[in-house]
């Protein structure tokens, strides 16, 4: 049954417009790697990244403001919580442009960008299904950001507390100076390891949900 509320022709609106940025990996990459000796680029960060990639990611900002209705907050800590997956496929396709890299590790990280590139196209599908109805694909994209939120509000219990910058103090002034590191307690240590656990734990958990269902699910960044 389709729903209510878009129009009954908003799929194929939707894939037609994702229809120009969706290029096979091989084409991606062979695009980068033309345009990488056309400008005679050494293989390094500063290495523009081919159009279609960058029309992806653009595709994609506007796929996760849409899976909510364009909510400001909800938007920001969703494409927060994807782009750490477009930059570790940006630095792939670099590594892909350096001439020094062996034929073997080029052929796996071409294999890598591929499986990625499915599991974007499936993501963009959970974000179409989530801007359209109010079924578990929108559950997924609401709770998502409700971890994202939650993640960045949960710290380690052991690191010290960041005290503002006082610039108006002297270069020696008392809190400048190297505090002592004092030993951890039992209490802390437990904690400690709660901390680590939990993060595991919710990263396998992640990670199954992705290897069943073919998508990505995003990466959490801890904040120093």
């Amino acid at each position: 049954m389709k729903s209510r509320l878009v129009p009954s022709n908003s799929s194929q609106v939707f894939r037609a417009c994702a229809r120009p940025y969706r290029r096979s990996a091989f084409h991606l990459i062979s695009s980068s790697v033309r345009h990488h000796h056309a400008n005679g680029a050494d293989g390094n960060r500063t290495t523009p990244l081919p159009p279609t990639f960058r029309s992806l990611y653009r595709l994609f900002l506007r796929a996760t403001s849409a899976s909510v209705l364009a909510q400001p907050k909800v938007t920001t800590r969703l494409r927060r919580l994807w782009r750490p997956t477009f930059d570790q496929a940006a630095e792939v396709i670099r590594q892909i442009d350096d001439d020094r890299l062996p034929a073997s590790q080029r052929s796996n990280l071409v294999r890598w960008y591929m499986r990625w590139e499915i599991r974007v196209d499936n993501t963009l599908s959970l974000l179409y299904r989530s801007a359209v109805s109010r079924g578990l694909p929108h559950r997924i994209t609401q709770n998502l950001s409700h971890m994202s939120l939650i993640d960045a509000k949960i710290r380690n219990p052991i690191q010290p507390t960041k005290r503002p910058w006082r610039g108006q103090l002297p270069q020696n002034a008392p809190e400048y100076e190297r505090q002592p590191i004092k030993p951890l307690t039992p209490a802390q240590v437990e904690h400690d390891s709660h901390y680590h656990l939990a993060r595991r734990f919710l990263g396998e958990l992640v990670g199954m949900a992705e290897g069943w269902s073919g998508i990505s699910l995003g990466r959490t960044q801890q904040r120093r």
